[in-house]
């Protein structure tokens, strides 16, 4: 069967159930208190609803596995973030355990997603193997192309 609209996908769906269910969380008086972890866990719960859709509306295997990279990542972050709210006492262990349980199930349907996806080139135009989203860490690039103006400065 098809999907023509991400608003199908099963994993969109449950991402959007999250999120909402974050939006009540961060309604409640401690975390109106805890304004940072408030809105770090917003902000990772909306992360993974738009990089999902975001990748689907790609339709090109590399850019989409991208996107749901950026999605299981904030999904995690945001599985953090429960772990925070319940050792701060803001969710109870039974909130944190559902929440924690539907977060999971979240990145498992990522994780089956991203293993459908072909590839693609690795660098150098090579033929890359299968690697389960991990790839290499090849460092980062010189700062070629700076000018003395966009140097950082040194730290007080």
């Amino acid at each position: 069967m098809a999907v023509y609209r991400f608003e199908d996908l099963r994993v969109w769906q449950a991402a959007k159930e999250q999120c909402d269910l974050v939006g009540h969380l961060i309604k409640r008086p401690p975390f109106r208190d805890d304004r940072e972890l408030a809105s770090q866990m917003n902000a990772a719960a909306l992360s993974v609803m738009f990089n999902i859709s975001e990748g689907f509306l790609r339709r090109i295997d590399k850019e989409t596995a991208q996107f749901l990279r950026y999605a299981f990542a904030s999904n995690g972050e945001l599985k953090a973030g429960y772990y925070a709210a319940a050792g701060r006492r803001h969710i109870t262990e039974l909130e944190s355990n559902d929440l924690i349980a539907a977060n999971e199930s979240i990145a498992k349907m990522l994780r089956r997603w991203m293993g459908t996806l072909k590839a693609g080139p690795g660098p150098g135009g090579q033929p890359r193997t299968e690697d389960h989203g991990r790839t290499e860490d090849h460092g980062r690039t010189k700062d070629e192309g700076r000018t003395k103006a966009q140097e950082p400065r040194p730290k007080d």
